[in-house]
């Protein structure tokens, strides 16, 4: 058991400030789970101590609680890849956020190498509009 993603090439659409210095906003909980207000910062790819690069999703949250992956301003839609190189049984995945978590997310996976990309498990508030799938835990891919 570990962290699949130590070592190996992370890959995402965006990322804060790649073609220049950006503000961006984060998100904390308090005790009772609900937000605090956010806290804003300036992120820029060119220097390391304002960079929030791909490769930062690998590293634990628990560990290093100031380095983390940040997209672009404004994206709405966000392609990340993970490419493990060899076949694992997940038991578990885990993702911690720096903000309120996407609307929907679909996790893909690819069983030859990145040629075709099947989803996996869909995550949603509501997957029968976004999805066309049951909002229902008990059925298989549907979360």
């Amino acid at each position: 058991m570990g962290n699949l993603a130590l070592g190996r090439k992370l890959r995402a659409d965006t990322m804060c400030g790649q073609n220049a210095t950006e503000l961006f906003c984060f998100y904390s909980e308090n005790a009772d789970l609900t937000c605090r207000q956010p806290k804003c910062d300036k992120c820029n790819a060119a220097h390391s101590h304002l960079a929030h690069p791909p490769s930062a999703m690998a590293d634990s949250s628990f560990r290093f609680p100031r380095t983390w992956w940040q997209s672009a301003e404004d994206v709405h839609r966000e392609k990340i890849q993970l490419d493990l190189e060899a076949e694992f049984y997940f038991t578990h995945l885990i993702m911690v956020f720096k903000s309120p978590r996407p609307a929907a997310m679909v996790l893909d996976r690819s069983q030859d190498f990145g040629k075709t990309w099947k989803p996996y498990k869909y995550f949603a508030t509501n997957c029968s509009a976004t999805f066309g799938l049951e909002d229902d835990v008990v059925k298989k891919g549907a979360i």
